[in-house]
């Protein structure tokens, strides 16, 4: 089974601080912006985002957002990324995507008159397997889609406009609800599909003048619940707080209210990591938003301090082509004082987004910081961080930045898109960063000098930590609690943290460098800070030695560029700009200043502890096929212990669907069905009547109507059907990281059975780990298909992973796929000897 999964991966803490700024917003968010050039590269950013292989891809026309808004749940189910495209030819960048994802297939979404057929030619060329999914009209469209998925409820928009059903498409792609899109008049495939479908639950999103309840009572339309507002910000706000018990991740995704396009792609990557997706306007963030954001995070930003000193202001020298207006607002509509000559120098008081305070002539106001070149301190991180420090210790460091940009990054002769492009730098390439203006920063490369977009630069410092051991901290000469005392550290003593290995810190103290134990340091500043900034402004207050921990409020990903949603909106986010809004600007209830992490344990030597095991402990690469050892299945268990039990095996793919496919060109598929038929037999041996979801290669649903949504549902109705008493579907893990081995178990809360299905993915994942010897990745909860919409105690195994080249041979090995079957066996007979307690 393929897993692509979205994290941010860190080997340090990363220990965020930030400043107050002066009549600014009481939001201090992280943010990453997910962009392009274009609508069509904004949704392959998206997709490089969130997959690294996918089996299926959605393309959509990217100015046809009808047929688009309601694909959500159903990509989700199929773990597909969307992609835009012109309607009458497949853009180069999205072929070239489709060859990075290798999908299996590739679905059409809407009629020729979206997408034409030139596209499937196109498709056929590049010998991609297509289906077209596409109704008379967009109400008819999104019915299809919703009979592709299986549930009881419903979730009703207006399709004449994409906010309201954008505002539920995480939720619904999470809990795998259909979007099914209305006008104020009731469409026929519309009330045809609810007579038909009759969901037990609908709501209804938007207002009475979208979604007029006369015309609802009229067909017969039983509503639940009504998410509205006055206007598409709200409705989205009421839409996410209804919703929020939903949401796992701590992250937000924020897209435009105004188009429609870098959102939908959007949808489906914030419901694969179930975080919720907002709207906004482009240049501010409407209150209702606003309000929801501030509730969402967990701690505020520190006070301003009480001394300025720490902060002088800077001077900056103006570089406009001609002479630079000083306006009375920070704002291009502002009022003009008086014109400042190009090269004059000036003291910048305050900052507030892209725009400076500064007096001449005796008049105060205000100048975009574009025409800006910062002369009187060198340049430091920014604030657009996980982590943000002031130390007066390192304020003279040279900066180094990282492009981010997957596909490089042009150095242009000048700080704007429109300039000449010198050269492109690649990904992951390090450099030094030596000015900035605006949202650019400086730099060299290959003997050229000119402006990168800091939109796509990492800032990359060096970590810091503070020593907490209350007796000191031995510095040693190995990272090993029996290393040589090279000389102990005092409690409180902040440190750079040049390496990592295990628990262990590599440092240097008084000129000895060794290795402390990471149990007793705080990280006190980043090791990777996202930048956009300038340096410490007058309105940046804040005292040298404040640190506080924001991570905890998440992280924003911004869909689409600044033509979309502005750098002033993003500088909101962070905490670096005013809102226009009053109601923005109001006295919020106070956070806890910080959450901080427990107390590491006190020592009685020298604050030195062993390490835990490492989770990147050394794992077989050799396989010796003679080291699997047949194990006998029935010894000492009775016999006919299964009697009067039914029970179904679910290999899972099959037919065209050939599941992950391992580095020596080996089948999840074949896999499956080898350790599922031995399974069968040792079963039925023990007294249990089996039914096998497939017992050959094939799909289990009809070849001429094959899909893997349709797959899936034949699955869940063969089980529905028969009604064994068990369901276990077999699978093999696959991971991008060929180094990831082990077993893991799966479960669903949403199973009618989940105690029992819980009591079993237990039993099964024990008895898998003391035979067959895998690395424990444990039972989790998951929202498998089969899973979620079977009515017996049903798991999905993940046996051992076939990306995994060790793990791929044994997979391959029969001896090893009997003694996989023994133990799922073992693990059956075990949740029957040890039932869960009557209620």
């Amino acid at each position: 089974m393929k897993k692509i999964i979205l994290c941010v991966i860190t080997s340090l803490t990363c220990i965020l601080s930030a400043p107050l700024i002066t009549q600014a917003s009481p939001l201090v968010y992280s943010t990453e912006r997910i962009a392009g050039q274009d609508r069509v590269e904004t949704a392959l950013k998206i997709s490089q985002k969130g997959w690294d292989s996918a089996q299926t891809v959605i393309l959509c026309e990217y100015s046809d957002y009808p047929d688009s808004i309601a694909s959500t749940p159903f990509a989700v189910s199929l773990d597909a990324p969307i992609l835009l495209t012109a309607g009458n030819s497949i853009d180069p960048r999205v072929l070239q995507e489709l060859q990075r994802l290798k999908p299996q297939k590739v679905i059409l979404l809407g009629g020729i008159a979206c997408l034409q057929p030139s596209i499937e030619k196109e498709l056929d060329n590049s010998s991609l397997k297509w289906e077209r999914i596409g109704g008379i009209d967009r109400y008819e469209t999104s019915v299809l889609l919703a009979k592709r998925l299986s549930s009881d409820s419903l979730i009703l928009a207006n399709g004449d406009n994409f906010p309201d059903a954008l505002s539920a498409a995480t939720y619904a792609g999470i809990k795998q609800i259909p979007i099914v899109l209305t006008s104020t008049t009731l469409p026929d495939s519309v009330i045809q599909y609810y007579q038909e479908a009759g969901p037990k639950h609908l709501i209804v999103i938007g207002g009475e003048v979208v979604v007029p309840s006369i015309e609802l009572t009229k067909n017969k339309f039983s509503v639940e619940t009504r998410l509205g507002g006055q206007d598409r910000y709200q409705t989205n706000a009421k839409v996410v707080t209804y919703m929020k018990g939903t949401y796992k991740s701590n992250d937000l995704f924020l897209a435009s209210g105004i188009t429609f396009p870098d959102a939908v792609a959007g949808t489906v990557l914030a419901s694969k990591v179930e975080a919720p997706l907002l709207l906004t306007e482009k240049e501010d963030i409407p209150p209702s938003v606003y309000s929801l954001m501030r509730e969402h995070m967990q701690v505020e930003p520190p006070s301003e301090s009480s001394d300025s000193s720490a902060n002088p202001s800077k001077k900056g020298k103006v570089n406009a082509t001609g002479s630079l207006n000083l306006r009375d607002t920070p704002s291009p509509t502002g009022k003009t004082l008086v014109t400042i000559p190009n090269g004059t120098t000036i003291d910048l008081t305050e900052q507030q987004g892209q725009w400076y305070k500064t007096t001449y002539q005796s008049k105060t106001g205000w100048i975009s910081a574009d025409y800006i070149t910062v002369i009187s301190t060198p340049l430091t991180p920014s604030d657009d961080s996980d982590t943000k420090t002031t130390d007066n210790n390192t304020s003279n460091q040279s900066l180094k930045g990282e492009i981010t940009a997957s596909g490089g990054l042009n150095l242009r002769d000048t700080p704007s898109p429109t300039g000449a492009t010198l050269a492109t730098i690649p990904k992951g390439t390090a450099l030094d960063l030596t000015d900035h203006q605006g949202q650019w920063y400086k730099t060299t490369y290959q003997s050229k000098t000119g402006w990168i977009s800091a939109d796509y630069v990492t800032i990359i410092s060096t970590p810091k930590g503070e020593i907490t051991a209350s007796g000191g901290l031995n510095l040693r000469d190995t990272p090993s609690p029996t290393g040589k005392t090279l000389i102990t550290i005092p409690k409180g003593t902040t440190l750079d943290l040049t390496d990592l290995q295990g628990q262990w810190y590599k440092t240097t103290y008084q000129s000895k460098t060794g290795w402390v134990s990471a149990a007793f340091v705080t990280s006190v500043s980043p090791n990777k800070i996202s930048s956009i900034s300038s340096t410490t402004t007058a309105t940046n207050k804040i005292s040298s030695t404040t640190t506080i921990d924001l991570s905890v409020n998440g992280r924003v990903y911004i869909l689409g560029g600044t033509g979309i949603i502005s750098s002033n909106t993003q500088n909101i986010i962070q905490g670096k700009a005013s809102s226009k809004y009053k109601d923005n600007l109001k006295s919020f209830p106070s956070l806890p200043s910080e959450i901080k992490k427990p107390d590491p344990p006190s020592s009685d030597n020298d604050g030195d502890v062993t390490p835990p095991p490492s989770d990147n402990s050394t794992v077989p690469t050799t396989y010796d096929p003679s080291s699997e050892v047949l194990i006998d299945p029935f010894q000492g268990i009775p016999a006919n212990a299964l009697a009067g039990k039914t029970i179904m095996i679910d290999p899972g793919h099959g037919g065209p669907d050939t599941g992950a496919i391992g580095p020596k060109h080996t089948n999840e598929k074949d896999n499956t069905l080898a350790i599922s038929l031995v399974l069968n037999n040792i079963l039925k041996q023990a007294g249990a009547q089996v039914i096998l979801t497939r017992d050959t290669d094939i799909c289990i649903c009809p070849v001429t109507n094959y899909s893997e949504t349709a797959d899936l549902q034949a699955r869940v109705d063969l089980a529905n059907k028969y009604k064994p008493d068990l369901f276990i579907c077999i699978h093999n893990d696959s991971f991008t990281n060929p180094d990831v081995q082990g077993t893991s178990t799966f479960y669903s809360k949403e199973n009618l059975k989940e105690n029992e299905s819980i009591q079993l993915a237990s039993n099964i994942e024990s008895s898998l780990i003391d035979t067959i010897k895998t690395k424990n990745r444990g039972v989790k909860e998951a929202r498998d298909y089969v899973l979620r919409y079977t009515s017996m105690p049903a798991v999905l195994l993940e046996t051992a992973f076939i990306s995994n080249p060790y793990e791929e041979a044994r997979l391959q090995n029969p001896t090893f796929q009997k003694n996989v079957a023994s133990a799922i066996f073992h693990g059956i007979y075990n949740y029957y000897k040890n039932p869960l307690p009557k209620a």
